[in-house]
């Protein structure tokens, strides 16, 4: 009996299933994830204001959705497969350059690495929607979420603990291992590109045709702005946390701990695949915006005592998780078969647009306020997005 259940895991392992995908969600966000705290610490050091890193995220947020923007067109030249073969080598290209320790080399490893990951997310995701059927997207998210979690809860601690412990260069030669890892993984399950038997018009590569396409349809309009608000939190979460730390004393380590620890709540989403069934889609949504939302305000009046303020910071991660436990389902709910590769091209844009458009934001406030600011402005953002829950169809509860 153990022998067939080792060889029907093995089967599972070998072909496009839930487990596999599964796989691939820990190791994609893992190469990330480890930059996630180090990169902002770097560029702290280097440019010695939280000002000044909120506006080299901003632009490198710009920087990110014009290159996101391309991969349609890249999609449509060298195939889904290709795309994750151009990310893989660009990734590991990245990480070469931050090793390198300049600004310019920081510089231009964050575009690549931006522009890396978005091509192997774009590839995976397609994937994932070919092979896995539309009605089981509201059990499989909770499963990615949790799988990514689990990367994003090691990642930036383990990250911040290799450059202080061992190297500057190791959570890049980590980074570097990792993509390999998923790279090999993936050329062992041997995907196809031929086209889905659904797809019925040829694709559309010309941004200036499929973005207007996207924001024409409300469900698409509404899954993005909820994506953007909940990846917009993280954003803020990843950026200034380790910052906090920092400068009030409890020093980098501490913060890449702090990160790690927020991110593991986010592995509880599969208990809340039952109230998500029981409550509906919306509802749990609604809480969990509307609870992170005023926890995080509560931080900025807390911070000259960071111990409390530190409580305070993992409740609002852990009101954040039920909007991760959601995750992308109303946008894989909502897209048609024959325009995915446009329409989740510009979808997984989001994450680009939050670290653009808000340390934008958070620049011009720092420029008045002082750093609780961006805790506030956050928090108000988020009290607002869980007013903007109402609109979810009913039928995606």
């Amino acid at each position: 009996m153990q022998h067939h259940n080792t060889l029907g895991w093995i089967s599972a392992l070998s072909r496009p299933t839930i487990p596999t995908f599964a796989i691939l969600f820990t190791l994609e966000p893992l190469a990330r994830s480890i930059l996630i705290t180090v990169i902002p610490l770097m560029v702290f050091e280097r440019f010695g204001t939280v000002q000044n890193v909120s506006f080299f995220y901003f632009i490198l947020g710009i920087s990110g959705v014009f290159m996101s923007l391309a991969i349609p067109w890249l999609v449509s030249k060298i195939d889904r497969r290709g795309i994750f073969n151009v990310g893989a080598v660009i990734g590991v290209v990245a990480m070469i350059l931050f090793m390198q320790g300049e600004i310019w080399s920081l510089c231009a490893g964050m575009i690549l690495h931006l522009f890396a990951s978005s091509c192997m997310e774009v590839s995976l995701n397609l994937y994932m929607m070919r092979h896995i059927r539309r009605k089981a997207f509201s059990f499989f998210e909770p499963i990615r979420v949790f799988f990514l979690a689990f990367s994003w809860s090691v990642g930036p601690f383990l990250g911040v603990y290799l450059r202080n412990t061992i190297s500057f260069e190791a959570p890049f030669l980590f980074g570097v291992i990792t993509t390999l890892v998923l790279t090999a993984y993936f050329f062992y399950l041997r995907f196809t590109d031929h086209l889905d038997t659904l797809t019925t018009r040829h694709s559309v590569t010309n941004p200036l045709k499929y973005l207007p396409r996207f924001f024409q349809q409300p469900r698409l309009r509404l899954a993005y702005f909820l994506s953007f608000m909940r990846s917009g939190w993280w954003t803020m979460y990843f950026i200034y946390v380790p910052i906090y730390c920092v400068t009030s004393g409890l020093g980098e380590t501490f913060g890449g701990g702090l990160v790690s620890l927020a991110t593991a709540f986010v592995m509880t989403t599969p208990l809340w695949r039952r109230p998500i069934h029981w409550l509906g889609m919306r509802t749990v949504l609604f809480i969990g915006f509307f609870c992170a939302g005023v926890m995080t305000i509560v931080i900025s009046l807390f911070m000259d005592n960071p111990y409390l303020a530190i409580g305070i910071i993992m409740a609002a991660a852990f009101f954040a998780v039920p909007c991760d436990a959601v995750g992308n389902a109303p946008f894989y709910r909502s897209v048609h078969s024959y325009e995915r590769s446009e329409m989740t091209t510009v979808f997984v844009s989001y994450r680009s647009i939050a670290s653009l458009t808000l340390p934008g934001l958070y620049s011009g406030v720092l420029a008045i306020f002082q750093l609780p600011a961006v805790f506030a402005v956050t928090g108000m953002c988020m009290i607002g997005t869980s007013l903007v829950t109402r609109y979810i169809p009913k039928s995606m509860n």
